[in-house]
């Protein structure tokens, strides 16, 4: 059994159960219980199709309450990892592609990593430029403000899945911020600088046809987008990264999970 918040019994059972997490003082019991899941997932623990341990064995390996074991498999079931079938349990989902749900607040390379996948990114530009009047307004900034304009492609296992344009104010950097610095996930790089984190999303959904979204040729062709187009905001109410990103259609799935 593991009992959260026991550091010695988690690394104790950490080889029975695939948990690796460490456990986090901001972290809600649901929120563990989650990401142990979902790290278990990416070991390929189960197949696709394949049950998972029921709600009462779950509720026995780690110690918790039916409730939180509920909420974390509404959760992982949200980003479209598994399948709840009401009488019969819990489903590994068929994984090809990646799957996203809808009411998710994470980073695309977590979102990739979680289906098991390696996330990359390549950046086409990370510029430092002065605040057009819109961004002023949209961002909340005093005039003669400073944004930081990124034009990124993500990609899993290799393949480009998305292109990312992104603007964030100049405050959400460290003062001595040099673009050069910024490779991989922008959320990433702001945990570690002590920069702001997203705690909500106001989003749009829109699909979207064009030919001059991608940049380069891996794209085959690609004319069809599932555009993203969200406005982050932190615990203090600021908003601090407007993202539009565009998800080549096919190759990144959104899954809404609808209940009554």
């Amino acid at each position: 059994m593991v009992r959260y918040g026991d550091p010695v019994a988690m690394t104790r059972a950490a080889k029975e159960v695939c948990v690796v997490h460490p456990i986090g003082a901001q972290t809600s019991l649901p929120q563990q219980l989650a990401d142990a899941l979902r790290t278990r997932i990416r070991a390929n623990e189960w197949v696709d199709g394949e049950r998972l341990p029921t709600e009462a064995e779950l509720v026995a390996q780690y110690g918790v309450s039916r409730a939180t074991v509920r909420q974390a498999i509404k959760d992982i079931e949200g980003q479209g990892l598994v399948v709840v079938q009401r009488g019969r349990g819990t489903f590994m989902a068929d994984r090809h592609g990646i799957h996203a749900g809808m009411q998710e607040l994470a980073s695309i390379s977590s979102t990739i990593a979680d289906m098991g996948l390696t996330p990359s990114m390549r950046y086409r530009r990370r510029t430092i430029r002065a605040a057009t009047p819109a961004e002023l307004n949209q961002f909340e900034l005093p005039t003669a403000s400073e944004v930081l304009d990124i034009q990124r492609k993500i990609l899993a296992d290799g393949q480009t899945v998305a292109y990312s344009y992104d603007i964030l104010p100049r405050w959400a950097f460290p003062a001595d911020f040099s673009t050069s610095q910024l490779r991989g996930s922008v959320f990433g790089f702001l945990a570690e600088h002590g920069g702001p984190r997203p705690t909500r999303a106001v989003a749009e959904v829109h699909a979207v046809r064009s030919d001059s979204i991608g940049w380069d040729d891996e794209t085959d062709g690609h004319q069809l987008y599932v555009l993203l187009d969200q406005m982050q905001v932190d615990d203090r109410g600021r908003p601090f990264m407007h993202s539009r990103s565009f998800f080549l259609e096919g190759r990144f799935n959104f899954t809404v999970v609808r209940t009554h």
